[in-house]
């Protein structure tokens, strides 16, 4: 593979630190500068597509624009043992145009001899071992070969991890949704509940008048009996009424 001198300005240029603890996801960023005068299309790739989520992992720069690149370090239990090899590389050309639609394209049909690189290492602080950084800066290892990936896979990665949040969010809304709708039914049963009442205590004041003219030897329309029906059967029914909502709640 032939370099050429990078058609992009990365900050920073040689190396990107991520600092523990690393048991949750560690960022860090570049920053990409066109300084040509030409449209320039840009990639990010490593070779530990599956440890980083990169955003944006590709995307296209006009004379003069910068970008900034997240960079996150999937949660790890320590440094990886093959810290050494991770490395990573801004792939550039120049676009045809500036209203490029699809990006993907590009790359199958550039020349190889047209594009340009930048190669990144990386370095891993455990704040614990801060001496640990220098020993594990990552550097051209003799007897294996550099094979870098697209960060697109880890992208996908970052992805789900967001999917993730979100369906969590979706579930807090759902349970949000429910809970007020078992308070909404709630407060319609106790206002049940308080009309009944009310009717029942209505009834029982027909029903003392009732027995007041009863024993004044007056008479009364309609018979006696039926009345105490009336009234226990409120009576059992508020009674399942509050049973019930204490039974659901």
């Amino acid at each position: 593979m032939s370099e050429k001198h990078s058609l992009l300005q990365v900050t920073p240029s040689r190396e990107l630190v991520f600092t523990g603890p690393f048991t949750d996801v560690v960022t860090s960023h570049m920053t990409l500068k066109n300084t040509t005068s030409n449209p320039v299309c840009f990639k990010v790739k490593t070779t530990a597509p599956k440890q980083y989520c990169v955003r944006p992992n590709s995307g296209l720069l006009k004379t003069g624009d910068s970008k900034q690149i997240t960079v996150m370090l999937q949660p790890l239990e320590g440094i990886p043992s093959d810290a050494g090899r991770h490395k990573f590389m801004v792939q550039s050309c120049v676009a045809p145009a500036e209203d490029i639609v699809d990006l993907e394209a590009i790359w199958k049909i550039v020349d190889p001899t047209e594009l340009t690189y930048s190669k990144l290492m990386v370095t891993f602080v455990d704040k614990k071992n801060p001496a640990s950084g220098d020993d594990n800066k990552t550097m051209m290892m003799h007897g294996h070969e550099e094979t870098f990936a697209s960060a697109g896979q880890a992208q996908e990665l970052g992805s789900s991890y967001s999917a993730s949040h979100s369906q969590q969010d979706g579930t807090v809304a759902s349970l949000r949704k429910s809970l007020k709708s078992t308070v909404d039914e709630k407060e319609e049963l106790q206002k049940k509940i308080l009309g009944l009442e009310q009717e029942i205590e209505v009834m029982l004041k027909k029903n003392r008048k009732l027995q007041q003219t009863q024993s004044n030897g007056g008479l009364v329309d309609g018979p006696y009996p039926t009345l105490q029906v009336v009234l226990f059967a409120f009576a059992a029914l508020l009674i399942g009424l509050i049973i019930g909502s204490l039974l659901r709640y």
